[in-house]
């Protein structure tokens, strides 16, 4: 698979992640940690998806 599309692919999935979480974790934890984790997990998802990313392509 093109690795340009692979980038777009995992970037509109990780958003779709975030948008649940910052509709879910508010319910379960105070409003500011629950954002907060939100946008950690957002990043640890997009910064493992493109080390897998890398590592496929090279």
């Amino acid at each position: 698979m093109d690795a340009r599309l692979l980038d777009v692919i995992i970037g509109v999935i990780a958003f779709l992640i975030l948008i649940v979480l910052l509709a879910l974790l508010p319910l379960v934890m105070t409003a500011a940690f629950a954002y907060l984790a939100a946008i950690i997990v957002f990043i640890l998802v997009l910064s493992g998806a493109g080390y897998l990313v890398n590592e496929k392509i090279a």
